[in-house]
């Protein structure tokens, strides 16, 4: 009987790794598709903004150069939201990874555990990586339709 009980619980022990591994390749898929998703974000926004340049210096036009900052400011929230996601899923999964094997993990994801590790959007947003790159991109692309359409400095505003 003792023999029994030891292969019950050698299986309980294989079921739990089985489970944990199980929920890390979950998690580890959620946050690929987010980092993914950022990365879109951050190769989206130069198309976007290349297009809006070519409309912004065709004939017969009207274009204000702030039309630049409106889809900037788009891709870098939604670049943000999904930084934002991706660490708070990476978050889980570090939590997860570092328990020791044997112990008991809930496999749950839901919005209360994700608001526990979530960082706020603005702080996301505040990152060096994040508004720089979005911040350069809108600037270089409102200067550069400006000079094509042959504005002078006095008539940028």
């Amino acid at each position: 009987m003792t023999g029994r009980s030891h292969t019950a619980t050698a299986l309980a022990t294989a079921e739990q790794v089985a489970m944990r591994l199980g929920y890390l390749a979950i998690v580890q898929g959620i946050v690929a598709r987010l980092a993914t998703s950022a990365s879109t974000m951050k190769a989206a926004s130069p198309a976007v903004m290349a297009a809006l340049l070519v409309f912004s210096v065709s004939q017969n036009v009207r274009f204000h150069w702030a039309l630049f900052g409106v889809a900037g400011a788009v891709f870098f929230i939604f670049h943000g939201y999904f930084l934002q996601q991706e660490r708070a899923f990476r978050a889980l999964y570090n939590a997860a990874a570092d328990r020791a094997l044997a112990d008991v993990v809930s496999m749950k994801i839901d919005a209360r555990r994700l608001a526990e590790v979530r960082e706020p959007l603005r702080t996301v947003l505040c990152r060096p990586t994040v508004w720089s790159f979005h911040l350069a991109l809108i600037a270089g692309f409102t200067v550069t339709s400006l000079f094509a359409q042959g504005a002078s400095p006095c008539c940028w505003m």
